[in-house]
């Protein structure tokens, strides 16, 4: 309790700071302006529509815990149960919070002990349900408190400092004991979760981000870029953050040593898709780009792609359904605090490459475990890896046996639900 008694004799002072941030940060302002409102306007739709149901609250931090979110959303009754969701950034809560996968859409408060307590007394929660690892103590406390069912899912507890080091270990143990059940996506998640709570509070359900992504497979009918990237040999480089260019565009300059001229030769497509698409990260990418001699186009200029080799997306929230034109794909972060979701590209059958800190994602661990993916720790790696293109036999080869691994996967969302509403 110490760590949780210390949190919160912090709190006057996070809510003293938070108008300060607000000035500053666009996000945080966006959220200090509109939560209260948002938070008021599910409390009106609750006394008009959910009066005689449970209302179960879901929480997702961003797009891709949205993303994680819909199938179980799907199969929630919504006759007995009023479904509220709530977010924290903006990113996903403006063009989200009309979704009809709800019966109300709001801002999560702030993580403070009266934010909590007025939040789940007034809209009376029955359930608080947390995806992935987006945990706020003073909440989480509070609905425990409170007689509130506490579940977290596609629990993803990877780091090992996070359960051996002591310091982190006995706050995590504090923490994920307030929940009522954790269901997790792999048994390596649940046996790393054990070191800090009771085996009897975990399940092993799989992660319904690989509901997800499946369905948004079958459900992509939209056509995105020109024929000509499924023609060639396509790369797709997914979520590129800053520390992935240097075994990138170094590789580049291996591959291609007379710029378009080589990508022509060897009728190679590249689709370059930056984690953010702010002006100031975009212009490092065209820098390189233009050393290499690289002809490029934006994405935003849909009516030009037809000719290009070389596509910058400037757009979100279509990188899931550019998998589909590429056949091989670098999923970037793997050199920051861990890669992001390879889960998009593995649906499509792209042979598929991340740098090394790949633990925060367990279907990276299953890939390599199962000799399906490649670890990129220097230009050599990278380079090693984009001669799949060239290899027509070993590369299909890999894409087949990515397809039968991917097809054997069982579904989750269906499960997730059984235990959550089975569980009081």
């Amino acid at each position: 309790m110490f760590f949780l008694t210390l949190y919160w004799l912090l709190t006057p002072i996070f809510w003293i700071l938070i108008p300060i941030f607000a000035i500053f940060n666009p996000k945080i302002r966006h959220h200090w302006l509109n939560g209260r409102v948002s938070i008021k306007s599910a409390l009106l739709k609750i006394h008009r529509y959910g009066v005689s149901r449970e209302i179960v609250h879901l929480h997702a931090a961003s797009t891709g815990e949205f993303e994680q979110l819909q199938p179980i959303l799907k199969r929630i009754d919504r006759s007995r149960y009023f479904i509220l969701v709530s977010f924290f950034s903006k990113t996903v809560f403006k063009p989200e919070q009309e979704n009809t996968l709800a019966d109300a859409i709001c801002y999560h408060p702030f993580d403070l002990p009266w934010s909590a307590w007025l939040f789940f007394r007034k809209l009376k929660i029955n359930y608080y349900i947390i995806t992935r690892n987006d945990i706020w103590p003073s909440h989480l406390f509070i609905a425990n408190k409170m007689g509130i069912i506490t579940i977290l899912i596609n629990a993803n507890f990877y780091q090992r400092s996070h359960y051996t080091f002591w310091l982190y270990r006995s706050f995590f143990s504090i923490v994920l004991n307030q929940f009522d059940l954790v269901l997790t996506g792999s048994e390596r998640l649940k046996t790393n979760l054990m070191n800090v709570i009771p085996e009897d509070k975990i399940r092993v359900t799989g992660d319904s981000r690989f509901d997800r992504v499946l369905q948004r497979q079958k459900e992509n009918r939209a056509s995105f870029l020109p024929s000509s990237f499924e023609k060639s040999r396509t790369l797709i480089l997914g979520s590129l953050v800053s520390s992935d260019h240097p075994y990138i565009f170094g590789g580049f300059k291996i591959l291609y040593p007379n710029g378009m001229q080589s990508l022509e030769e060897k009728d190679h497509r590249m689709i370059i898709v930056p984690h953010e698409v702010s002006r100031s990260i975009i212009k490092k990418i065209e820098l390189e780009l233009n050393k290499l001699e690289f002809e490029y186009i934006y994405y935003s200029r849909k009516d030009s792609l037809h000719n290009s080799r070389v596509i910058i997306v400037d757009e979100v929230g279509i990188l899931a359904d550019l998998y589909s034109y590429s056949d091989i794909a670098y999923v970037g972060a793997g050199f920051e605090a861990g890669v992001h979701s390879v889960l998009e590209p593995a649906a499509y059958y792209n042979a598929i490459s991340f740098g090394p800190n790949y633990q925060i994602v367990d279907m990276a661990v299953s890939l390599l475990n199962n000799n399906l993916a490649s670890v990129i720790e220097t230009i050599e790696h990278f380079v090693q890896f984009c001669a799949l293109m060239e290899n027509d036999e070993k590369l299909i080869r890999i894409r087949s046996e990515i397809k039968e691994y991917i097809l054997k996967q069982p579904r989750s969302a269906e499960q997730i639900t059984k235990e959550i509403f089975n569980h009081d």
